[in-house]
């Protein structure tokens, strides 16, 4: 399975920038985005292992439950 890589906008929506086969590639490819980006304009690059970009599409889109019990009340 490939390490897809996407860019996310401040707005939460997901750009797909291509993909790698192996990880350190992937994370290199990720870490020179991040670097290169001056913008101030509240973007992030992320990598994501999936099947495909729409896998990785939904791992990064899926929330986390708000409402985490920690012990009993």
């Amino acid at each position: 399975m490939p390490f897809f890589i996407f860019k996310i906008t401040a707005a939460h929506d997901l750009e797909y920038l291509g993909e790698e086969e192996k990880y350190r590639p992937a994370r290199e490819k990720v870490r020179k985005l991040r670097a290169s980006n001056v913008a101030d304009d509240g973007a992030t690059f992320r990598m994501v292992f999936a099947k495909s970009v729409g896998q990785g599409e939904k791992l990064l889109t899926a929330s986390e439950p708000d409402d985490k019990i920690i012990g009993d009340d």
